[in-house]
């Protein structure tokens, strides 16, 4: 009681494994950026509101609109034509509730 250390209680935890694992999904994440960028096709991605959060060079070449001017904005309200609007939105929807859906084609607004 007169504040004189007596003694300390230390805890430790090996977290080399941790580590590696968190070293490895890097990689992976970095690789598969990788491949979105260079795909020869255009690849966008959309979080559940629909707002894009991925638009590769491929996508941005075609449509002329560069990735900095997409990300955030709803791809369906800005990018899609009017009369393919509802279908996109379906599309999207079902994806995002982990539905498959089959191949869909569809045109992208272009900036020019």
């Amino acid at each position: 009681a007169d504040g004189t250390i007596t003694g300390v209680i230390g805890v430790g935890q090996d977290i080399t494994e941790l580590r590696k694992v968190t070293a490895e999904q890097q990689r992976v994440a970095d690789d598969l950026q990788r491949l979105i960028e260079s795909a020869n096709a255009p690849i966008f991605g959309v979080d559940v509101e629909g707002k894009v959060t991925e638009w590769n060079r491929m996508a941005a070449q075609l449509s002329g609109y560069p990735k900095s001017e997409t990300m955030g904005k709803v791809l369906v309200e800005e990018f899609i034509t009017a009369e393919y609007r509802k279908d996109v939105a379906v599309v999207l929807e079902r994806a995002n509730l982990g539905e498959e859906t089959a191949n869909f084609e569809f045109p992208l607004m272009t900036k020019t």
